[in-house]
């Protein structure tokens, strides 16, 4: 036992924003009764996003997997902190550690937990120990999140578009007849806690039943490590319709597909090796032999929202309890984000990249109320890497 407990106390509600100010202290009890040795003590807040994925590579002759890793540091800010005690020893008792930091104004990703890689904003305190006890470290994570603006005209647009597809009979012969569809969206970009309305038109004019239509938020993450890259999708959140029987047409009228809280979009260029993106998929399952009918509409997820009342002083750090007492004056609070199917867990302890359980927050509207849209906006071209 070293004889050493240590807490922190962090101001704040654990979600910073750029060039906020992280202010805190850490509580040192050293309780044994004896002085405690130590050689330093010293702090850190530390960004970082780490990517490390393995793949089998039966061609190897040592039958080791292939390794593939990125790690991009965005701040590491350090802090050294005298030894209060005499002659580097601390006597029974407490101990007071403050520190003060500030979140770069950079372009930097926002927290993150994904499949082959994460967004880690932490504050670190160490205690050097001499031989043979080995140091004390303590990991404190909190929520860095970009600034990204849905209350910004170029989201306000609604998406349109349709796609006819003539579909075969057995086998992949014959004529079957056509089916057509025509969706769209309200706008092109959401903040978690509000949702997307979803319009759809869709007429089977074939001689075959069709499965349940359906709008679903997809979740695209690219991870680049070694050069390589390894793209994850995972579905969000999924509105099903009704059977869609021969000669049968079916309409939605804004039928409402919440957006979950969700890690806002990746902004770009705020890194190079992890890329968060979404899209509304709407599909209609084909029978065998045809290709499913899919249109992809890219959406932007972001952490202010429409008719958002911007903070007062940006500078100065939300105010409120995360979970407890909402910010209604600003229309959003912070939740949990939804986890990902499957943890990220390696780490590097010479990249200051430690393996911690936790889950980041993000911005949630708590009372949403839609307002009008503009005009239809056509979405022929979409990305290659959405299909």
């Amino acid at each position: 036992m070293s004889g050493i407990a240590v807490t922190l106390e962090l101001k704040g509600n654990n979600v910073f924003l750029a060039g906020e100010r992280v202010q805190g202290t850490w509580f040192v009890n050293v309780n044994s009764a004896a002085p405690v040795k130590v050689n330093f003590i010293t702090t850190y807040l530390i960004g970082a996003t780490y990517v490390e994925w393995r793949e089998t590579n039966y061609l190897r002759r040592d039958f080791e997997d292939d390794e593939f890793k990125t790690h991009e540091l965005y701040t590491r800010q350090v802090t050294s902190h005298p030894v209060n005690g005499h002659g580097k020893q601390l006597a029974p008792g407490y101990y007071k550690y403050p520190f003060d930091y500030y979140i770069p104004k950079d372009n930097m990703h926002s927290s993150f937990e994904g499949h082959h890689g994460a967004t880690r904003w932490f504050i670190k305190i160490e205690i050097g120990r001499p031989m043979p006890c080995s140091n004390i470290v303590k990991y404190k994570c909190f929520t860095y999140l970009a600034k990204v603006d849905i209350d910004l005209p170029l989201y306000a647009k609604p998406m349109t578009a349709s796609q006819e597809r003539k579909i075969s009979r057995a086998f992949g012969f014959g004529n079957a007849g056509s089916v057509k569809l025509t969706a769209s969206i309200d706008r092109s970009g959401y903040c978690p806690g509000e949702w997307a309305l979803i319009t759809l038109d869709v007429t089977n004019g074939t001689t075959k039943d069709l499965d349940q239509p359906s709008a679903a938020l997809m979740q695209m993450v690219e991870f680049k490590g070694n050069g390589e890259e390894n793209i994850t999708k995972e579905c969000i959140r999924k509105l099903v319709g009704t059977k869609l029987n021969k000669g049968q047409q079916l309409k939605w009228n804004n039928r409402k597909l919440t957006i979950d809280p969700v890690p806002p979009t990746s902004l770009p260029r705020s890194s190079y090796c992890i890329k968060c993106l979404y899209y509304i998929e709407i599909k209609i399952p084909l029978p065998c032999y045809n290709e499913d009918i899919k249109l992809l509409f890219p959406i932007t997820i972001g952490t202010v929202p429409r008719n958002h009342k911007k903070r007062q002083n940006e500078m100065s750090p939300p105010s409120n309890d995360a979970f407890n007492n909402p910010d209604l004056s600003n229309s959003i609070t912070y939740r949990e984000q939804k986890k990902s199917t499957s943890r990220f867990e390696y780490s590097s302890n010479t990249l200051e990249f430690p393996n911690i359980l936790y889950t980041p927050l993000t911005a949630y509207v708590v009372k949403y109320t839609p307002t009008a849209s503009g005009t239809a906006h056509s979405t022929s071209s979409l990305k290659k890497s959405y299909s």
